[in-house]
């Protein structure tokens, strides 16, 4: 391969990457004007100037579309909790976690809105080799994470850190279903009578979890003691 076709394609390398990045772009964009079911395919094509097929180029599916978007959402979330955590420098309170959680997450609502579909939904139509390509992107963000909430939390066994974080994950997915309900729920729960189902998301995430971690706390004091 001469040097003027290797720079040729890495042009087009480039200009592909620079395509799928304002896909991404896009479909970010709409989704919090659309919501999820609302957006289609084409509307991504439409609103970039591309004709629909060129985006099924970059992405077989609508879910593998969305995927791909938690995926850049939670490397971005994973990079601000860890450089918190980093500042931590050792030991820290629960709150402290707590709190540099609930901020990394507060900033990305549309995050929160995608993984609550992320396995009845994204996860269903996608092929074999992209669904074990994200698992495999969650196991090293876990590790890796888990592993700098373990030296923040000395409570926290080797492994605990990991796991901690896959709790999150569930809660994440269940507190944002029950905030967030259909526009007919929405109107029925104006109701004064039906108020107890309504609940802020930050508010119940931040005190669940905290019931959660000092849960784990008085365990692992527990397990000292006997």
């Amino acid at each position: 391969m001469t040097h003027s076709s290797i720079r040729r394609r890495a042009i087009r390398d480039e200009q592909k990457e620079e395509r799928r990045q304002a896909i991404l772009d896009t479909a970010w964009q709409l989704l919090q004007s659309k919501g999820y079911e609302a957006l289609t395919m084409a509307d991504v094509a439409n609103t970039l100037g591309l004709a629909k097929g060129t985006v099924y180029l970059y992405f077989q599916t609508k879910e593998a579309l969305f995927l791909a978007l938690v995926e850049q959402q939670l490397t971005d979330l994973f990079s601000e909790f860890d450089a918190a955590l980093l500042e931590r420098s050792g030991a820290t309170s629960i709150a402290g976690v707590i709190n540099a959680i609930c901020e990394a997450l507060e900033k990305r609502p549309g995050l929160a809105r995608l993984l609550a579909i992320l396995h009845t939904i994204l996860e269903q139509n996608i092929s074999l080799a992209e669904a074990t390509r994200f698992k495999y992107f969650l196991k090293q963000h876990f590790e890796k994470t888990g592993a700098l909430l373990e030296q923040c939390l000395p409570f926290l066994k080797v492994g605990e850190g990991a796991h901690l974080l896959l709790q999150c994950h569930a809660l994440v997915i269940g507190i944002w279903q029950l905030a967030d309900p259909a526009p007919v729920v929405q109107e029925a729960l104006q109701q004064a009578d039906l108020q107890v189902f309504k609940i802020d998301f930050a508010h119940e995430f931040s005190q669940t979890l905290q019931a959660l971690l000092y849960g784990l706390e008085y365990q692992a004091q527990k397990e000292q003691r006997s």
